[in-house]
């Protein structure tokens, strides 16, 4: 029963990763087509955070297949959180400097 639960949470995370990740890159492919030029900047940031996304997942994926193995002790995914943590923050502080930078330009 137990295991099945944990089987079923592990295959929620999986879908719920790709969605994000295909999020992310179909948002930047949006920005590319539609925008002029000077947003390309925008659209390439976000596929490089979709693609850092999938690659982490990818590694997740790797190291946690044996997560329904009940002899081997429990492991949190606790590294991964963090390194998506600080890509995000990193895509964010990359896009607000993007920001204030053509603000700037705009009145001055």
């Amino acid at each position: 029963m137990m295991s099945e639960h944990i089987r079923e949470d592990y295959k929620t995370g999986r879908i719920v990763l790709n969605e994000k990740e295909l999020v992310e890159i179909s948002f930047a492919l949006l920005i590319l087509r539609l925008f002029q030029p000077e947003f390309y900047f925008i659209g390439m940031v976000f596929i490089l955070f979709g693609g850092s996304l999938l690659g982490i997942s990818m590694l997740r994926r790797r190291h946690n297949i044996d997560v329904l193995d009940q002899s081997k002790p429990f492991k949190t995914a606790g590294k991964y959180v963090v390194i998506t943590g600080l890509i995000s923050m990193f895509t964010y502080v990359t896009l607000l400097v993007m920001i204030f930078q053509n603000v700037l330009e705009l009145i001055g």
